[in-house]
């Protein structure tokens, strides 16, 4: 027997079926987002709950290639046990010899192996401020500000370098554009986030820094 079929009912059909494709693709696609989540920031816990800073640096050596460097930095903080239970909330990021958290009262905890500042140089105007400096044998911990980096342009980059050459350093590794090497302070003040960013001009202008603090201390 020969049953008739209305277009508009083999449209809705179709409509129907694509449709639901199309759902089950899109949660696939959300369950797989979530699953390289989990994978990719090891350090995912709540901003309202706080871990040990050697916890948050255990779920670190979940990534293979952290692992190395990780180990470097647990290895030396073990000889600092207060440093290495102190609370952070947030993983924020790594570098090549450092890694990076927020503390629960919305400072930044800076890791890093060796000084942060070059040739020892000290904290000038256009750095983070550093609220706290302690060290655990080759590691060097840095409680600093929290910087904000919305609307920043070109300008700002080139404001900093002009405030790093004024205290008689040379900029380096920071070109035009480069926004992301700098931030705002919640007072709005503009800051250079990465001290690798200002140097001695030579070995020479480093010596004469370090005898003439010297001096005046000692004054």
């Amino acid at each position: 027997m020969y049953y008739f079929v209305s277009p508009v009912i083999k449209f809705y059909t179709k409509f129907v079926y694509w449709l639901l494709i199309a759902n089950f693709s899109f949660m696939c696609f959300i369950i797989c987002m979530y699953i390289s989540h989990q994978i990719i920031s090891p350090v995912s816990f709540n901003a309202s709950k706080t871990v040990p800073l050697v916890k948050a640096l255990q779920n670190l050596q979940t990534n293979p290639d952290d692992t190395k460097t990780v180990d470097i930095f647990i290895k030396e903080l073990s000889k600092n046990k207060t440093l290495l239970q102190q609370p952070v909330k947030k993983y924020i990021g790594k570098g090549s010899a450092a890694i990076v958290f927020e503390t629960p009262e919305g400072n930044v905890l800076k890791l890093t192996l060796g000084n942060h500042f070059p040739m020892n140089r000290p904290v000038e105007s256009f750095d983070v401020p550093v609220y706290e400096h302690s060290k655990s044998g080759k590691v060097h911990c840095y409680i600093e500000e929290k910087l904000y980096q919305h609307g920043l342009c070109d300008a700002f980059v080139e404001e900093v370098k002009t405030s790093i050459r004024k205290k008689g350093y040379r900029t380096f590794d920071i070109y035009d554009g480069d926004v992301f090497q700098i931030g705002f302070s919640k007072e709005g003040k503009l800051y250079l986030l990465d001290p690798e960013c200002a140097k001695y001009k030579t070995i020479f202008h480093a010596f004469f820094d370090k005898i003439k603090r010297l001096f005046w201390k000692l004054k």
